[in-house]
């Protein structure tokens, strides 16, 4: 079920696809997961598309990547391991520090996904 969303700067498929294998296979190894289940999504965010600290565009702090992994819940050091290593993957692929990667988890219980209109638990 694991799902990745990436927020990023309009970048080039090669970058997505090394992002996408480096990604998927961080999540995999923290996890215990198989890679058949982790599906990545890209939606790109103009430089001049992007506000921080109420400032906006050219004006804005340096454009950071944002990252959503939407899982089903697990132990915090596991997600510790997968933010760790899903940040590297990213800085790697794309070629920037690590603090311009964001990483946040959204936990979905079982009984909240559904695939095929057919309730995960």
């Amino acid at each position: 079920m694991p799902f990745i969303e990436v927020i990023d700067p309009a970048s080039a498929q090669q970058i997505r696809e090394v992002a996408t294998e480096r990604m998927t296979h961080a999540l995999c190894r923290a996890y215990g997961i198989k890679p058949e289940i982790v599906t990545c999504y890209y939606f790109s965010a103009p430089n001049y598309s992007y506000g921080h600290a109420g400032k906006h565009g050219e004006n804005a702090e340096k454009f950071r990547i944002f990252i959503k992994v939407h899982a089903f819940p697990r132990a915090q050091n596991l997600k510790e391991r997968a933010a760790s290593d899903i940040t590297d993957a990213v800085s790697d692929a794309y070629g920037v520090d690590a603090k311009s990667v964001v990483l946040y988890f959204f936990d979905t219980q079982q009984s909240d996904a559904f695939h095929a209109g057919v309730a995960a638990t």
